[in-house]
């Protein structure tokens, strides 16, 4: 039987411990839930933001679209919801709950689309194959402004009516998106998350003048 020196077995003690330590740490990150909130130049939250990992997965994690249908419904001349969030692959019905007739288009590179004239349940639903930002209007109604964000397979978070979101990922860095961080809805902006205390993010908020005239294709823009 082989004795190891006192020296030596005390060494190897603390080599486990730190191990152990280390381990325990990167575990409780990656399980903490790291809280930001967005909010404007004047402090008003941004409602229904939409927060995924800079880094999408990789393709072997890619999860099948879901078969359930999401839903864009269209009530008092508006989308409702404003901001929809769907998977890639996925399939999107359009019902008009207005008493009017509505003709929903995009012309957004993800995938541009047009269901003319139309009211009630008639329209067929239309699938999304490409992760992007789809700006949705009506060609009746130009006041109607609407938008889809098809993320991967990546995890996504939203806003709530604070502006905030728990983000439960050790990811560092995110990408964040409204329609009103600029005035083509495109932006996105890169954020780097502090696990260990709340942040909060302040951005600019660019909104329409609404002066009742058709507006759509040839929008005003103002810096609130």
């Amino acid at each position: 039987m082989v004795v190891m020196p006192k020296r030596i077995r005390q060494l190897k003690l603390l080599v486990l411990c730190a191990l152990t330590a280390g381990l325990s740490g990167l575990i409780a990150f990656s399980g903490r839930a790291a809280t930001i909130t967005i909010v404007d130049q004047q402090g008003i939250p941004y409602v229904d933001a939409v927060i995924s990992l800079l880094q999408p997965q990789k393709d072997n994690e890619k999860s099948v679209a879901p078969e359930t249908l999401a839903i864009m419904d269209q009530v008092d001349k508006q989308f409702l919801p404003k901001i929809l969030v769907i998977q890639q692959g996925q399939r999107v019905v359009f019902p008009n709950s207005d008493n009017i007739r509505h003709h929903v288009y995009s012309f957004s590179e993800p995938h541009p689309f047009e269901i003319k004239l139309y009211s009630g349940n008639n329209a067929a639903p239309v699938k999304f194959d490409k992760p992007g930002i789809v700006v949705l209007g009506c060609n009746i109604h130009d006041s109607m402004v609407g938008f889809i964000y098809i993320r991967d397979n990546s995890p996504v978070w939203t806003t709530n009516q604070q502006g905030m979101a728990d983000l439960t990922s050790s990811s560092p860095t995110v990408t964040i998106w409204h329609p009103d961080f600029s005035v083509n809805h495109q932006k996105r902006l890169e954020f780097s998350v502090n696990p260990n205390a709340p942040s909060v993010l302040t951005v600019e908020r660019f909104t329409v003048l609404d002066s009742g005239e058709k507006t759509f294709g040839n929008s005003k823009f103002k810096r609130q």
